[in-house]
């Protein structure tokens, strides 16, 4: 039998998994796909980074984020810049376009979620929401931290 925190966890992990597929539902008028946002996010997050970082960071194959790039890089969207110590070493960074369209991205996402919050919940639902919001950050930053 399931203790309380394996039934927690098994909701928690059903429910966010449904609202990030609803959340990469609203990318439909973007240019760019989720794994090309995924990587243009991780350039944001992280700096300029190696190819090889990157294909780590998404758990992809070399060959899928080299594709990737070569999209994102067609689009003016990154830029690749030599390493000064090692010439055959090409870090990966994102242009200020990139940047462009990670905002707009993430409007259109947020501005999905705050008309779908206001709909669906009361205001002192909103107010559990923003409360439980300290606790979900916590479980990523251990994650993050183990990583």
């Amino acid at each position: 039998m399931p203790t309380q925190t394996q039934e927690i966890a098994a909701k928690l992990r059903s429910t966010i998994t449904r609202l990030t597929r609803a959340l990469r539902k609203q990318n439909v008028s973007s240019e760019f796909s989720n794994a090309e946002i995924l990587t243009m996010s991780l350039l944001e997050q992280h700096g300029k980074l190696l190819s090889t970082e990157l294909a780590d960071m998404e758990r992809v194959s070399k060959q899928a984020v080299s594709q990737i790039i070569n999209r994102l890089f067609d689009a003016k969207c990154v830029a690749r810049f030599p390493s000064e110590e090692d010439k055959r070493k090409v870090f990966i960074g994102l242009t200020e376009l990139g940047e462009k369209h990670l905002i707009a991205t993430r409007k259109i996402k947020e501005e999905w979620l705050v008309q779908t919050m206001e709909k669906i919940f009361s205001s002192e639902e909103i107010n559990l929401i923003q409360a439980f919001l300290p606790l979900l950050s916590r479980l990523v930053e251990h994650h993050d931290a183990k990583t």
